[in-house]
């Protein structure tokens, strides 16, 4: 995390206003300021938040981005990811595969009770799998993929805290699968009507707040569960529904907005001289520059690593990015299962470049200033780009520059969104520059696996066996080992060249305390202990 101290103190001045949703640790404290007033300082245990206007807040049919992040402050899952995307127990005690990887068995954790004080039982569990994959025969949840490998979710006659899953196949059996959440079986007469009050649904969750309050156009509140399994917060959380997120950001200026999440790589400007403090923390959007691996040239690794040697990634960031981003060595998640090494891996050095198109058998045989192939054939690299984009309009600038410095020809092709899609759908690309939002599970066989017909043209067997393994069911040791072995290929081939990661900001008012460590997938991780001071001068009658 990168904490940038946007000013240090906020004043707010009050007479005779008295302070709201202050909880019951609230309080004065203060110092005499001069005569006449004194300084104080006054704790409020609400914590406001914005959240954009939803669908619904039943997380199995919402779409919503604000719902899907909600959601994990009012339900709980059978595993969750940590910091490291690495699945951990959460709703289970006890887990193992059989032999065959065709089946696993659960055991639950006992005592933990739903916010309307009933207790989670594992037909709470199979009720919700079978939910999930009823509203993914048509594709009605966001969690279609997560349980597309399940066949089968069985409850014993007389057991209350143990259940089996039964695969399909052994090709996505991992426990990453399972962080969808769970919901309660009392709350819903049947799966069918789970998708009746769509508007009006009233969360009921195991996790550590509770819906007290919801208007679908003005705001939601959440209050501790005191039932709640983990540490019970210490405060209330109040999200306002605004339908521009900048219009939050405004309000964090007076106080009246506690955090906001921001997205724009021009946010800095955007609160500059701003009464804020901001946390970036690193999304879950890549920016890359992909290659066609069915192109003749493209498909010499020697030419892919002269490319990417010619390339200034940290010239990328800094100038077209405005900093907003880290550099990784992998398109994986850049400290996925523990990795660490946040470098450009191909630092920019022209003459290996040069060295390795030489290699390859590309000269300026006719001294025309740009480089041929062997058979005295002139060659060019399109670079692909949407033009709506100017993010990567000066990436492409940057690296056509790049290019130049090897005299090896390249033009920039300019599309909108549609044209730019249908040709990398096509396979009508050189090279292109774009962007992906990773599900937070990282299978990435859709982007590299032969035979997940990859837009890229890549083929190569150990990769594909290293992707299948890594979703076969493997302890997290076992699986670090793999992604290690499958990233070290991954850098030696580039298909893919994972130019950075961006990054996002966590803005917030002065006035907010605790720590703030979001994550691309829990924004609000961690909101339990946070609490706000604000410092008021007071008038101090004669």
């Amino acid at each position: 995390m990168i904490l940038k101290s946007i000013s240090i103190f906020l004043l707010i001045i009050f007479v005779a206003i008295p302070m709201t949703g202050c909880g019951e640790e609230g309080g004065f404290f203060g110092e005499r300021a001069s005569a006449g007033g004194e300084i104080r300082h006054v704790m409020e245990r609400t914590i406001y938040l914005s959240m954009g206007k939803v669908r619904t807040l039943n997380p199995m049919i919402s779409r919503d981005e604000y719902t899907y992040m909600i959601r994990k402050l009012i339900y709980d899952s059978l595993f969750v990811l940590d910091e490291y995307l690495m699945p951990q127990k959460r709703l289970v005690e006890y887990f193992s595969f059989s032999d065959d990887r065709l089946t696993l068995n659960i055991v639950l954790r006992e005592g933990i009770r739903w916010h309307d004080g009933e207790e989670l039982t594992a037909s709470d569990v199979r009720f919700s799998i079978e939910a999930y994959m009823n509203l993914a025969n048509t594709n009605n949840t966001i969690f279609t993929d997560y349980v597309a490998n399940i066949r089968s979710v069985t409850v014993d006659r007389g057991q209350t805290h143990s259940l089996t899953i039964a695969f399909r196949s052994t090709s996505n059996v991992g426990v990453e699968n399972l962080i969808f959440p769970i919901l309660p079986a009392h709350q819903f007469r049947n799966i069918a009507d789970m998708q009746r009050n769509i508007s009006e649904f009233i969360p009921i969750g195991t996790g550590p707040y509770m819906v007290v309050s919801y208007n679908n156009l003005s705001r939601l509140v959440l209050e501790p569960n005191e039932y709640y399994h983990g540490t019970v917060p210490r405060n209330t959380l109040e999200f306002l529904i605004f339908p521009d997120s900048n219009d939050a950001i405004n309000l964090i200026n007076v106080g009246t907005i506690s955090l906001v999440i921001n997205d724009d790589i021009e946010r800095e400007t955007m609160i500059h001289g701003m009464n804020a403090n901001s946390v970036d923390f690193v999304s879950n959007r890549a920016e890359f520059l992909a290659f066609n691996m069915r192109d003749d040239l493209l498909s010499d690794v020697r030419v892919r690593h002269a490319i990417a040697y010619a390339i200034c990634a940290r010239e990328i960031l800094e100038t077209a990015y405005l900093n907003s981003g880290i550099l990784s060595d992998t398109i994986f998640f850049p400290f996925f299962f523990g990795n660490e090494n946040l470098v450009e891996i191909f630092q920019q050095d022209l003459e290996r470049a040069r060295t390795l198109l030489g290699v390859a058998g590309l000269r300026d045989w006719d001294g025309s200033g740009y480089l041929q192939d062997r058979m005295r054939e002139p060659v060019s690299i399109g670079i692909l780009v949407n033009y709506d984009n100017p993010a990567r309009l000066a990436t492409a600038q940057i690296i056509k520059n790049a290019l130049d410095k090897l005299n090896l020809y390249s033009y920039i092709i300019y599309c909108d969104w549609d044209e730019y899609i249908e040709r990398i759908n096509s396979g009508e690309f050189d090279i292109f520059i774009g962007g992906y939002e990773f599900n937070e599970r990282y299978d990435l066989r859709h982007l590299l696996h032969s035979q997940h017909n990859n837009i890229l043209g890549f083929s190569n067997p150990e990769v594909d066996r290293l992707l299948d393994e890594m979703q076969s069911g493997l302890t997290n040791e076992e699986k670090a080992k793999v992604f290690q072995e499958l990233n070290a290929i991954l850098q030696a081939e580039i298909p893919i060249y994972c130019l950075l990661y961006k990054t996002f900001g966590a803005i917030s008012s002065v006035s907010l305390r605790g720590e703030v460590t979001p994550r691309f997938n829990h924004f609000f991780y961690n909101s339990g202990e946070w609490f706000n001071v604000y410092t008021i001068f007071a008038v101090v009658a004669e």
